[in-house]
């Protein structure tokens, strides 16, 4: 039996840790999980459904600060808990966010083997994703284990030089989370899953509609003006069309969405869903917008068309699958992909290329066999 530290601050790495921590405990290890609260309310009540503790918080957040508060705050923090985590034999992270960059770093100063789970996403544009694309180029000088989540992933570690016996080919813990979610779902109605507000729920059942998510730092200003009037332009071209938008709680995108969109009826604006609760009006919706990594993965297993509101992705497997298409933020390019989508009776067809729901468990025998084997 070993130590393992997992470090996770957001709800994409509650979801995408979870199975890993849950695997690592079924194999007799114990695991120390360390939370930065970098998206507390959206966070606690995650770990609660995949009935997970932190046994470290760092809080870090407070009101508008920045990119370099949040990342020294952080580092300030695990200093603060190194008696705590000095014994870990490998700490994990996950993807691209200050708490995985930075938790990376921690480790690597402290001279932890670090553990990259969904390493190898690239678009190779620093801007796009703004911060992510560089967060996880930078964990991947440092990691010692990379697992890539498909393919593609792997390839793009091999072109930066990192040592092949380091990178593996292990599926995205996403699909190990979606399937644990859509068990506790099973056939329930929607105004009958208790994750769901009755009002977002009676909403969604007085029509067709399309789901949206939209929250990507590179598309504030101009590009989510772009986003809103292409809802807006599809409402108008769509008389029975119901829009339902979970909102992102940063005040950059909550302000302008409650400005834009806010007075119109057809249009649901609403806190964040628990996972789950998101999930059921996932699979109930006709199309998908969205600027979300986890959403373009998950997707696919839903048979859900995804309309991408980015210009670039780092997971094109599903494009190239046909299970998602790039549209950008312009609003002809919305409007004229969303109609077409919505006229399309076939349904994305095929395997879902991001995963087969038993990454975590891969994840955990090669850390087996490549740290606790020596």
């Amino acid at each position: 039996m070993s130590n393992f530290s997992v470090i996770l601050g957001t709800r994409p790495e509650v979801i995408k840790l979870a199975p890993v921590v849950h695997a690592a405990r079924a194999r007799g290890h114990q695991v120390r999980l360390i939370t930065t609260g970098q998206h507390r309310e959206l966070t606690y009540p995650l770990l609660k459904f995949f009935e997970l503790k932190p046994d470290i918080d760092l809080d870090v957040m407070s009101a508008a600060q920045g990119l370099s508060q949040v990342s020294e705050r952080i580092l300030s923090g695990l200093n603060h808990h190194s008696k705590d985590l000095e014994d870990s034999g490998v700490i994990f992270v996950q993807g691209d966010t200050i708490t995985a960059l930075i938790g990376a770093v921690w480790g690597f100063f402290n001279r932890i083997p670090i553990a990259h789970v969904e390493a190898g996403l690239r678009t190779y544009d620093l801007n796009a994703p703004f911060p992510e694309e560089a967060n996880r180029q930078l964990i991947s000088r440092i990691a010692c284990l990379h697992f890539a989540p498909t393919v593609q992933a792997a390839m793009a570690l091999q072109m930066e030089n990192v040592k092949l016996d380091d990178i593996f080919t292990v599926g995205n813990t996403s699909i190990d989370a979606l399937k644990w979610a859509l068990n506790h779902l099973g056939d329930q109605k929607l105004t009958d899953i208790q994750e769901i507000p009755l009002k977002v729920a009676q909403f969604a059942q007085e029509g067709r509609y399309i789901m949206v998510t939209a929250h990507r730092r590179e598309s504030f200003g101009v590009g989510f003006d772009g986003i809103c009037d292409g809802i807006l332009g599809l409402i108008e071209r769509v008389p029975d069309l119901r829009v339902i938008y979970p909102v992102h709680p940063n005040p950059q995108v909550k302000n302008a969405a409650e400005r834009r969109l806010g007075s119109q009826s057809r249009i649901l604006l609403c806190d964040p869903l628990p996972y789950v609760g998101f999930l059921g009006l996932l699979k109930s919706a006709h199309v998908i917008l969205t600027d979300s990594g986890g959403v373009q993965e998950e997707a696919p297993s839903l048979r859900i068309p995804i309309l991408v509101l980015r210009e670039k992705t780092e997971r094109p497997e599903g494009v190239e699958a046909g299970f998602s298409k790039l549209v950008g933020t312009h609003s002809s390019r919305i409007i004229e992909a969303t109609l077409s989508a919505l006229s399309e009776e076939k349904v994305p067809q095929g395997e879902n290329p991001y995963g087969d729901g038993q990454s975590a468990a891969r994840m955990i025998k090669l850390v087996e066999e490549r740290i606790y084997a020596k």
